[in-house]
């Protein structure tokens, strides 16, 4: 009998005393939240790529002649200008040419000169009478030889003269010296390198893009360049070109950015990151990042506001995420958009623990 008594005034007792417990529980202040609702509307896909400067035109000055080098006034580092003289060969067997041609040229004029003056004489005699036709034909063709004979001689005194011109290796453009490849004294053949010249001015920026954006991307897509040699500045792109020979092994495909303006702070081979921002057409569901709960699985969460109760209280929910736009996620299921999301205080919430919202994120 006594027993049973103790048993159940044990029982009660232990009753009572987990109540008590619980009673701080349940009787927790809300938790201070903010929330956000969510957007409907076409997403961005933001496109993070990386690529290096390139220069558009960059060449091997060679001399179209072989020779001695003369005089080299360049280096490394120089900047040129389109028609300047890199590399002059020696010039003075050339030189002599040019003026045994010209002489020529100046003698057969001359004989040119006179076959002209006598077949005049001729044709004017000769409407007198007293000049046979014989002799007037034989100075025509006189003056037909003298000026054959003119021509061949000014062709080969312009080619004396491009032959000497060949001596002076020039610039094709403006630009760098990225390379001194030769020496005075040395001997260069046809086709030998003698400087790499680079246009610094006229660059574009090469990066490997993945085939899916081959359709979507045109000329005034959004596209941001970020120089991190330059501090991480910011500059606006363009679509130069897509180069439609893909690498099958990486799925990608060549595409080429530029500047609409030349900055001379960037040189040929510097770094650069390219945020590729693509719209879509189909309405999707975003979120502020800050809403999401990455857990080590792969699971992502978020949590809504159950204003039923009173006070309202916290729901997890589990959702899967799609591309992201910026500081918004896309949400492709597990939302809807007129639940608000915490965005603020979600970081210590528990399912159904109460809440107060603070402020609303936007």
């Amino acid at each position: 009998m006594f027993p049973l008594k103790n048993l159940i005034k044990r029982l009660l007792a232990g009753a009572l005393l987990a109540g008590v417990m619980a009673l701080p529980i349940f009787a927790q202040d809300p938790a201070p939240v903010t929330v956000a609702q969510p957007e409907v509307r076409p997403a961005v896909e933001r496109v993070e790529l990386t690529g290096s400067f390139t220069a558009r035109r960059a060449a091997q000055l060679s001399p179209r002649l072989s020779g001695l080098v003369e005089t080299i006034d360049i280096d490394a580092g120089d900047a040129v200008a389109a028609g300047d003289v890199v590399v002059r060969l020696d010039d003075r067997l050339a030189e002599l040419q040019l003026g045994q041609a010209e002489a020529a040229v100046a003698q057969l004029r001359a004989s040119f000169d006179e076959a002209v003056r006598l077949r005049d004489e001729a044709l004017r005699l000769g409407e007198d009478r007293f000049f046979p036709d014989t002799e007037i034909q034989a100075r025509k063709s006189a003056v037909q030889v003298a000026k054959a004979a003119l021509d061949v001689a000014s062709a080969e005194r312009d080619t004396a003269a491009e032959r000497l011109a060949r001596h002076a290796i020039v610039a094709p453009f403006d630009g760098v010296i990225a390379r001194r490849l030769t020496e005075a004294g040395e001997w260069v053949e046809t086709g030998t390198a003698v400087a790499e010249l680079v246009a610094v001015d006229d660059l574009w920026l090469d990066v490997q893009a993945p085939q899916r954006l081959w359709p979507r991307l045109r000329q005034d897509t959004d596209i941001e360049i970020i120089v991190d040699a330059l501090d991480g500045r910011a500059l606006t792109g363009e679509v130069a070109a897509r180069v439609p020979v893909s690498d099958p092994a990486a799925r990608t495909f060549l595409l080429r950015l530029i500047l609409p303006e030349a900055d001379p702070a960037i040189t040929p081979g510097m770094s650069a990151r390219t945020v590729i921002r693509l719209r879509t057409d189909a309405a999707a569901l975003l979120v502020p990042r800050d809403a999401l709960i990455r857990y080590p699985d792969g699971t992502i969460t978020l949590f809504t506001v159950d204003d039923s109760a009173s006070p309202p209280v916290a729901r997890q929910r589990q959702v899967a995420v799609g591309r992201v736009d910026g500081d918004r996620a896309v949400i492709e299921s597990g939302l809807s958009p007129d639940q608000a999301v915490v965005v603020r205080g979600n970081e210590v919430l528990t399912e159904g623990q109460p809440v107060r919202i603070v402020e609303d994120g936007g």
